[in-house]
């Protein structure tokens, strides 16, 4: 019976429907999908026309049309027939009212007070937006997820309802969250490692048996984890069981990563030029789970030659460094070539380790029209880091900070000086989609004359994530035709983001700061500007236009990331 009467003909599908609606039933519909099948039935093919306008109902109301209209046409006329689906979506129902309300534990713990005001001030789906079916749903999982992130581990949704009304296309909400029993962290199970003992995992472990559930630390530590280079994956969580709350066990699952590695890049910034980049990594140096790590990087205006001897982790998280470098430089009409070498004690909860530092070097610095001068130095030094954020890569709230005091004696250097330098980040979200970024970095030399001391311990600043408008570490001490590192340093910054999208932002910003070497009294050199953000999973990408004040022009930074 090909060919005859009894089946229907092949056809095509035009569907007519606005934006994402169109490009969604041009790919998901089933009539669209079988089309160049010929041998449908009359039957098959009515069922398919049928199926086809419910389908779409289904797919307008998702997106929040609910008194959507939907019909077919079918065209003899053209060879293959033409099926025309057409689809009026009307207006989109909008969320009118939302109730967020708790049940559980938590609502008589007054140290759960905050994190449930977070969940509230953290909801996704606002009264006045578009009411989506996978925002819906995607709001309520952001909304657990924020409850579970302390000590309520098994939160969960105990009701949720999205009463519709077509006739006054809105949307009430309302969810009701359990936060469950309270957990604490359990002992440590280790699986999936094989060259490296459980030691290695256990010693690098934020958290110990009997503490309150955090998530943050769980982040904290796998970071840890990854970070050594020994693993390749790292999977951990407790047993969200009632049962287990008082002693949940942590369960670790790692994937151990080849032992050596060889990685290459390249690489451009506004503040050194196009750069070129070659490590080699040795995660089990001897089978001994010592990690050497070498990289060298090339730019147009710095040359340096890392190289790293880290032994393996002991219990609290701590661990003994050997470093070495080589660099040479050529900034703001300074030439330098130094030697370093040193050890570190390595310490701390935080996501960079404090340490306890110790390290010579030798320099020798040229600037035209002058004579070379050598310098050395054994430095003893302290570097304590602190931090709080609700997120590692990307936060909005909470502070980054360090501290580092350290100095050298007369004895071993060529000038002996006292060093002290901070730095903070500060972050503060104003509502959902704007958030306030403040900066802060302060240092001093105390010592008799800047000469004799190597340029690493001195000051200069400007540049992609210093003072924007100015050129890398352009700002300093005037030396001849040179821009040097000075004694004194003060930068801050203001930066106000609005966030257009989930990842896009828009930023305005001043920076203001120098270097200098004698007093109290400086000239601040002022940078403002706006630029556009986009967030990464390696922290967000920054293209900022800036003025600097001083020089009187533009100038165009690209960076990635917060760091001084």
């Amino acid at each position: 019976m090909a060919g005859g009467p009894a089946l229907a003909q092949s056809y095509r599908v035009e569907v007519v429907a606005p934006g994402e609606l169109g490009r969604t039933l041009r790919q998901g519909l089933n009539l669209v999908r079988q089309q160049s099948d010929p041998g449908i039935s009359p039957e098959r093919f009515k069922r398919l026309l049928e199926e086809a306008e419910r389908e779409a109902r289904e797919v307008a109301a998702t997106e929040g049309y609910f008194s959507a209209r939907v019909s077919t046409r079918i065209d003899d006329a053209t060879q293959p027939r033409t099926v025309h689906l057409v689809l009026e979506p009307g207006e989109r129902t909008l969320v009118t009212a939302v109730e967020i309300r708790f049940r559980g534990p938590a609502t008589g713990d007054p140290e759960a007070r905050e994190a449930l005001e977070q969940v509230r001030e953290g909801w996704r789906l606002r009264a006045g937006e578009p009411f989506r079916q996978a925002a819906w749903e995607e709001a309520k999982r952001v909304a657990v997820r924020a409850l579970a992130r302390w000590r309520y581990a098994a939160a969960s949704v105990a009701e949720s309802q999205a009463l519709v009304d077509p006739k006054t296309r809105g949307a009430s909400l309302s969810v009701e969250l359990d936060s469950g029993t309270p957990f604490r962290f359990g002992p440590l199970r280790v699986s999936g490692n094989r060259r490296y003992p459980d030691a290695v995992i256990e010693n690098l472990s934020p958290v110990r048996a009997g503490e309150t559930y955090d998530r943050d630390k769980l982040i904290l530590y796998q970071r840890r984890l990854l970070e050594t280079g020994y693993f390749a994956s790292v999977q951990m969580d407790i047993d969200a069981q009632p049962h287990e709350a008082q002693g949940a066990p942590l369960r670790i699952a790692v994937l151990e990563a080849p032992s050596q590695n060889v990685e290459t890049g390249i690489g451009y910034t506004t503040d050194a030029g196009p750069r070129l980049e070659l490590r080699y990594g040795n995660q089990d140096v001897r089978d001994s789970a010592w990690r050497f790590k070498s990289a060298l990087a090339l730019d147009e205006k710095v040359q340096n030659l890392q190289l790293n001897l880290d032994l393996p982790p002991r219990p609290g998280a701590r661990w003994n460094s050997l470093f070495g470098h080589a660099r040479q430089t050529d900034i703001q009409n300074e030439s330098t070539r130094q030697l370093a070498v040193g050890l570190a004690h390595n310490f701390g909860r935080e996501v960079e380790p404090s340490a306890l530092i110790v390290s010579g070097h030798l320099e020798e610095q040229s600037i035209v029209g002058q004579p070379t001068d050598n310098r050395q130095a054994v430095y003893f030094g302290f570097r304590r880091t602190f931090s709080s954020t609700d997120d590692f890569v990307a936060p909005r709230s909470g502070y980054l900070g360090s501290f580092e005091l350290g100095g050298a004696p007369p004895e071993l250097s060529t000038r002996q000086f006292l060093r002290a330098v901070a730095s903070a980040s500060l972050f503060f979200p104003l509502g959902r989609l704007n958030d306030l970024l403040l900066r802060g970095q302060a240092g001093s030399v105390i010592a008799q004359a800047r000469t004799g001391i190597p340029t690493s311990f001195l000051f200069r600043t400007g540049g992609d994530q210093t003072v924007r408008g100015y050129a890398f570490e352009s700002l300093g001490v005037h030396q001849g035709e040179a821009i040097v590192g000075g004694r004194r340093l003060i930068v801050g910054s203001a930066e106000l983001i609005h966030w257009v999208g989930e990842n896009w932002g828009v930023a305005a910003f001043v920076d203001a700061g120098n270097a200098w070497d004698e007093g109290v009294e400086f000239n601040a050199a002022v940078g403002a500007g706006i630029g556009a953000r986009f967030r990464t999973p390696i922290g967000p990408i920054r293209a900022d236009l800036a003025y600097g004040e001083e020089v009187g022009s533009f100038r165009l930074h690209f960076s990635v990331g917060y760091s001084f």
